[in-house]
């Protein structure tokens, strides 16, 4: 009979202890999902307010025209006028824009924290000719670490 008791204690005990540990499983899910939320509204905060102005001309030949996030990257889509093509595409200009916009992307002030923080994926910046895509240039908080 204390066998019984016991293998029904421990049996009793298990199963408080599984409800025990599901329920705080749960508890992180929904507290994952809070945050996650704060992060989509803070997200989306940012992507709103910039497509409020747009286009916007960055300088005579670039024109931002879009923004949008992908999971938590932010995309921006600009349009350049008066380049060919082939311009676009020479290694030396990918070089200097993508340097350009590392530097920038990799200053320590607190537009940029933010931005890092709001989209801890990185940014892609999308490069179109008469709305053909001619180029992306990807950026991560760990390329600021490599430079």
């Amino acid at each position: 009979m204390k066998i019984l008791q016991l293998i029904i204690f421990v049996i009793f005990n298990s199963v408080l202890i599984s409800c025990d540990y599901a329920k705080k499983a749960s508890q992180d899910t929904s507290t994952a999902n809070w945050e996650n939320g704060d992060l989509s509204d803070s997200q989306n905060s940012v992507i709103d307010s910039i497509k409020k102005e747009l286009p916007i001309d960055i300088d005579e030949l670039t024109t931002l025209v879009d923004i949008s996030k992908d999971h938590n990257t932010i995309n921006y889509r600009y349009n350049v006028k008066n380049t060919p093509e082939q311009a676009l595409l020479l290694p030396t200009t990918i070089d200097t824009i993508r340097q350009k916009l590392l530097n920038a992307y990799c200053e320590d002030n607190k537009e940029m924290n933010e931005l890092k923080k709001d989209f801890p994926d990185g940014i892609n910046y999308h490069y179109d000719i008469d709305n053909k895509e001619i180029i992306i240039i990807e950026l991560k908080s760990i390329d600021c670490k490599e430079k």
